[in-house]
């Protein structure tokens, strides 16, 4: 292989290096795996295929029905409905294929990602629609004047793209869970005379 070739084998090595991400692009919930998780897991996996000279190695399993989520990959998801309930708050419903549903347990929530003057941004919010809704999902999203998600939530039409990853969350709503055990912690105040 001669200089050349080298050169240019070196410069397509370096276009499918993984980007590190922003400290924007961290929603700050604790997520597991967060971006930079995942950006340390294909970090390595472009260093092992790279060390071995195998582009295969970085090669992923591909998502094809939307409604199958992943907390490592953003599936886009189409804007079937944008409403304005309030002058600083939208309910977005989101279409899944078919009558398939969403999967999240209460207690979960999904990171949505967005670009604004070409800073990506990325932000936790929790699906409202009822667990077992088919064919769509719902947000309640809240703008703010100053806000980046919320400019870019602000422009949001049916028929846009919006791109999701989760779910996140391990705090797992069980109805009773507690029954019984804070009347057992709550003890009445002493009394004081003054």
């Amino acid at each position: 292989m001669d200089q050349g070739e080298e050169g240019d084998e070196e410069e397509a090595w370096l276009r499918l290096r993984p980007v590190e991400p922003l400290p924007s692009q961290c929603c700050g919930s604790g997520c597991s795996p967060c971006v930079f998780d995942v950006y340390q897991r294909d970090l390595a996996r472009w260093e092992a295929a790279r060390a071995s000279k195998d582009r295969s190695l970085l090669s992923r399993e591909r998502h094809s029905c939307p409604s199958k989520l992943s907390p490592e990959t953003f599936l886009a998801f189409l804007i079937s409905a944008v409403d304005r309930l309030t002058k600083d708050t939208y309910l977005v419903r989101f279409a899944l294929p078919g009558n398939s549903q969403l999967g999240l347990r209460p207690g979960q929530h999904l990171i949505l990602r967005g670009t604004v003057d070409d800073l990506e941004i990325q932000r936790a919010y929790t699906p409202i629609s009822p667990a077992n809704a088919e064919g769509y999902f719902e947000v309640l999203i809240k703008c703010y004047q100053t806000g980046l998600m919320s400019r870019y939530v602000r422009s949001w039409k049916a028929g846009d793209t919006a791109f999701w990853r989760g779910p996140f969350g391990g705090f797992f709503y069980k109805p009773n869970q507690f029954h019984g055990s804070f009347a057992r912690l709550w003890k009445p105040l002493p009394k004081y005379t003054l």
